[in-house]
């Protein structure tokens, strides 16, 4: 984290927030300027922060401030986002919500021949708190493998959030539909429910102790 304060970052991002409203308004090159400079100065507050922007007419646009799933970065996330100023028209959030599977499910996939309503999923273990979970398809292949696995760890990011895909996602792998032996194989978008289902029913504070258990 470099020493600049949190403010020197919200005062900059205040007096030009009009210019991201703005965005799909302006060129190319415009825009490609000032997303840089969104970049650059996030980054100069910490170098693993980084961000995704949602602008859309008559609504408020929303910066979310992302580490990409990094938990160890959660709370310094959390903590910079806690001191933005309100700015009209803005939502401001710390980590990345769940979106649906298909959230940029870009041309790249498309030519590849890969729908997100065409995975598939089962947990490699039991461990409810680090789930282990291998995700199929059925062009799925060995010469293919790291394009799917890319893939599919996008859709697992999105579908489940920044958080729960940080703090509850352990290994996970790609195989063809075919070789699926377990009997638990469902469609990718239960995944949700199913981490939830798994998790751990005791609360633990911060000092370790049992506060509860269902």
């Amino acid at each position: 984290m470099n020493r600049i304060p949190k403010r020197h970052f919200w005062e900059w991002f205040k007096r030009h927030h009009q210019e991201y409203l703005g965005l799909n308004k302006q060129s190319k090159k415009e825009a490609g300027y000032w997303l840089s400079e969104l970049n650059a100065h996030l980054r100069a507050y910490c170098k693993f922060f980084t961000f995704s922007l949602v602008c859309q007419d008559k609504e408020a646009a929303t910066l979310t401030i992302t580490v990409k799933g990094k938990v160890s970065h959660f709370k310094m996330a959390e903590a910079f986002v806690a001191t933005a100023p309100e700015i009209p028209g803005w939502t401001i959030l710390a980590l990345e919500d769940p979106m649906p599977v298909e959230f940029l499910w870009d041309k790249q996939m498309e030519d590849a021949g890969i729908h997100p309503g065409e995975l598939y999923f089962s947990f490699a273990g039991d461990d409810p708190e680090h789930a282990d979970i291998i995700v199929y398809h059925p062009l799925c292949t060995e010469k293919n493998e790291r394009l799917f696995l890319q893939f599919a760890n996008t859709a697992v990011y999105h579908l489940l959030g920044e958080r729960v895909f940080g703090m509850n996602i352990g290994y996970l792998e790609v195989a063809n539909l075919s070789s699926a032996r377990s009997k638990n194989v469902q469609k990718l978008e239960a995944l949700p429910d199913c981490i939830g289902s798994r998790r751990s029913s005791m609360v633990i504070d911060g000092n370790g102790r049992l506060l509860s258990m269902d």
